[in-house]
């Protein structure tokens, strides 16, 4: 762990030297300064964890040297020394984001405690932003294609609104991801965001969830729950693949969404909410109102501002900005050096027809990066199914059919058959061409303008 910087600020030098020795010792690095001013400067260059700050300076006090530290280094802990101290300078300098108050003269033990405890403090903090950063990127919508520029742009225009939205989309292609954004850029981005997956509970315990339960309304109820609609106060409720609530379940849903308020099963006292709503459903929910499965009055309260998110084959301009963001990712949570992919690789990669849409495709870049063993991700290292390996001994003639269909023309299917080949050849044979040649019956200096033509790059 690096060793942290600790900054001293006292016009008086004794007190910088002493408190210089005694941190020094204890192995912190030590920058000091004479001036708030002086401080200033030191800040930028030293960029302490910690800073000792007197309070009775010449030019520019404590207080206002503390002001400006919080404006340049919010998440730095001060700790503000004085010979004059009294308790309304307390308090203005903890309201103003001191971390302590220590009077002269110091007590070394008094001085060494509150060093480490803010320290500890500026760890945790730390943490807890790289924490909030990485789940930020987690749910970040990721691409420059014009159908996400065109889906952002909505986003901004609803999400500071209060009004309800219903967003369609495939499984995988994101919806969970424009549901936060929506909630992060509305009013109501410090308040909660609640998400039931109403696909995922058990109808029987549906009510319960969004509701909540008094105890004892039914068996194994053994204490009060609060719902899902309470929890969200103030908030946003994301209910997703609301398509799959019984028809029942509907109603009620309806009438809170009506009246903003409900009651919690086996209770009797009406309880008041206040939520935004943003559903979502890959469902096409006029067909579902058509076959009786969805209530149309439903379907119009929720129906505010609708949003299409766009599957991944539609947008395929962004597949190479989502392979590499993935790259990046699963590199930062693994503790790896990012690997490099190569347009061989990419290729393969945009000609996929990806069904599960970016929820597939992150989950194949994480198989990459922990099968792959290289520094680089090439063309032979793709597996099945995006690789099409339909050209071994091992693939049936209908598979090689059913993969080749894909392609438009027969020059197309005829290129990716022959590519396929020679670089399951060429890894076969340790990327050795002469050996290739031969065992494929072709001359050497065809196979190696085939290579150049075909853009394989030969890494065995």
């Amino acid at each position: 762990m690096p060793t942290d910087t600790i900054l001293i600020v006292d016009d008086e030098e004794s007190i910088r030297k002493s408190l210089k020795d005694i941190l020094g010792d204890e192995g912190y690095e030590v920058v000091t300064a004479a001036s708030g001013r002086e401080a200033l400067d030191v800040l930028a260059e030293a960029q302490p964890s910690l800073a000792l700050l007197d309070i009775a300076m010449p030019d520019m006090d404590g207080i206002e040297t503390l002001r400006r530290f919080k404006e340049t280094r919010p998440e730095m802990q001060v700790i503000m020394i004085t010979g004059h101290g009294t308790i309304e300078t307390a308090v203005q300098t903890t309201k103003m984001g001191a971390y302590d108050f220590i009077q002269k003269p110091l007590s070394l033990e008094r001085i060494s405690l509150s060093v480490k405890n803010g320290l500890e403090e500026y760890r945790l903090r730390q943490e807890n932003e790289t924490l909030r950063k990485s789940i930020e990127r987690r749910y970040e919508i990721v691409g420059e294609s014009e159908a996400i520029k065109s889906l952002k742009q909505q986003i901004a225009l609803a999400g500071p609104t209060n009004g309800w939205v219903l967003i369609h989309g495939e499984s995988g292609s994101g919806k969970e991801l424009v549901a936060r954004a929506i909630h992060k850029s509305s009013k109501r981005a410090a308040g909660p965001f609640v998400e039931v997956n109403c696909a995922a509970i058990p109808q029987e315990l549906i009510e319960s969830e969004l509701f909540g339960h008094e105890k004892g309304s039914f068996t194994g109820a053994t204490s009060m729950k609060r719902g899902k609609f309470e929890l969200a106060d103030k908030g946003t409720i994301f209910l997703d693949e609301i398509a799959d609530m019984s028809l029942a379940t509907q109603a009620k849903v309806l009438r809170v969404l009506e009246g903003q308020e409900f009651q919690r099963v086996g209770g009797t006292r009406t309880l008041k909410t206040d939520v935004r709503v943003v559903a979502a459903s890959n469902k096409d929910l006029a067909a579902e109102i058509r076959k009786g499965s969805f209530r149309e009055d439903l379907f119009y309260r929720l129906n505010v501002i609708p949003l299409e998110v766009p599957p991944l084959r539609e947008r395929k301009d962004d597949i190479p900005v989502l392979v590499r963001y993935f790259i990046q990712e699963f590199a930062a949570e693994y503790g790896q050096k990012p690997k490099a992919i190569d347009a061989a690789a990419l290729d393969l990669f945009l000609r996929y027809p990806w069904n599960g849409n970016v929820r597939e495709l992150r989950n194949f870049i994480e198989r990459m990066m922990i099968m792959v063993p290289g520094p680089a991700i090439t063309a032979a290292e793709v597996p099945h199914p995006v690789s099409r390996p339909l050209v071994g001994r091992s693939s049936g003639t209908g598979r090689m059919a059913a993969g080749l269909a894909d392609y438009a023309t027969l020059k197309e299917a005829r290129a990716a058959f022959e590519r396929e080949y020679i670089i399951r050849k060429l890894k076969e044979n340790n990327g050795n061409i002469s050996k290739t040649a031969d065992e494929i019956d072709v001359e050497r200096s065809n196979l190696h303008r085939k290579i150049k033509a075909l853009k394989i790059e030969n890494e065995t």
